[in-house]
């Protein structure tokens, strides 16, 4: 008869018999997990616009019959150039500003390998330039354990013109290696974002406020539903917040990482969800049903005599930026946690706040 083994502890649980202590000494060691578990090494994939994957490094590297070379450049840190002046009695120069340019990848890719036969490497091959869109932008990722997985979209910047000695298929060697350059106009990888919703109806009871106009002159009182959420930019870059606005009324969000609130335009129930982007270089305010112009409304706004033959052609409705101005002035510093207050005045009103998370380096 054979003696139960011993139950033994494995972080806090017991293995109930299941493990002998053998087993329990190999799988409690790290380094006696298989190369893939472990994942110490760099690992790159790239994700093509029709969603294949291939592993270009790291432990399944040339599972889809491509790898990276020996060489890989400018996919690590973020590009940036000093915009200086100088003159003829100064010392030295001045730097005037910091531009942070697009990113261009240059890497050697090698499709194929030594045993792969004839068919097969030319599919594997077919299908790495299927990937390769020239007006479609693919997902350049990285992961090491101690950054996690950081993405970049990539476009391929130039054609591919590296010349070739022989035929890749040549007495069988059904192997290639290419030199590609891609580039990324957003130059910071990224990371899922941070978010959180506010309801306003789970906010407690409205605080009676004063409305003022232009001048400061009190007109009235509303009720406005007060909260706050909690995010941090754990990237090393700074952000800015987005926010999605679902319910219709006057709603104030806070400008970034600032005490700073900022009065959004009414927002009414034909609009739909209404998003404020923070960020300087996108639109600020948008909503699911903005009025779009095609050409033709576009020439009917700007002929006057057209309006008036064909009267109330031009008038699409108003979007929600023309409404009223608002501007943001802050960005969230890197490695912050920022509070944001929101204010409304529908109790059925959400407000969605999200945090991308941006980084300058590949790992």
């Amino acid at each position: 008869m054979v003696a139960p083994i011993n139950p033994i502890p494995i972080g806090g649980y017991t293995n109930a018999g299941l493990l002998n202590p053998v087993e329990v000494a190999h799988y409690s060691n790290f380094y006696h997990q298989p190369e893939y578990l472990q994942a110490l090494d760099t690992m790159f994939i790239y994700i093509d616009p029709w969603g294949n994957i291939f592993h270009l490094n790291g432990p399944f590297a040339g599972k889809e019959g491509v790898q990276l070379g020996q060489t890989m450049m400018g996919e690590h840190h973020l590009p940036f150039e000093q915009v200086i002046t100088e003159s003829a009695y100064q010392l030295g120069a001045t730097i005037e500003r910091t531009n942070i340019i697009k990113r261009l990848i240059d890497l050697r890719v090698v499709i194929g390998k030594a045993g792969m036969n004839n068919l097969l490497y030319r599919i594997c091959e077919d299908r790495w330039w299927a990937g390769q869109v020239i007006d479609q932008p693919g997902w350049l990722g990285c992961f090491t354990r101690h950054s996690g997985w950081r993405w970049i979209q990539v476009w391929p910047f130039k054609t591919v013109d590296t010349s070739q000695k022989l035929d890749p298929a040549a007495y069988g060697n059904n192997m290639c290696q290419w030199d590609l350059q891609w580039i990324a106009p957003r130059p910071y990888y990224s990371k899922p974002a941070f978010y959180k919703t506010w309801k306003a109806i789970e906010s407690g009871p409205p605080e009676t406020l004063d409305v003022t106009d232009a001048l400061g002159i009190v007109t009235g009182q509303q009720d406005w539903y007060f909260g706050r959420i909690v995010l941090a930019n754990q990237g090393d870059m700074p952000t800015y917040v987005v926010y999605l606005i679902d319910g219709a009324g006057d709603c104030q969000v806070s400008d970034n990482n600032s005490d700073r609130l900022v009065t959004l335009p009414t927002l009414y129930d034909a609009d739909g969800l209404g998003m404020v982007n923070t960020d300087p270089v996108e639109r600020t305010l948008t909503t699911a049903n903005d009025p779009h112009d095609n050409l033709f409304y576009k020439i009917a706004r700007a002929a006057g005599l057209f309006r008036f033959l064909l009267a109330g052609i031009g008038d699409r409705g108003e979007a929600w930026w023309e409404r009223g101005y608002c501007r943001f002035m802050y960005p969230i510093p890197p490695h912050t946690v920022c509070n944001f207050k929101i204010r409304h005045t529908n109790p059925n009103a959400k407000v969605t706040v999200v945090v991308g998370q941006r980084y300058q380096r590949s790992r």
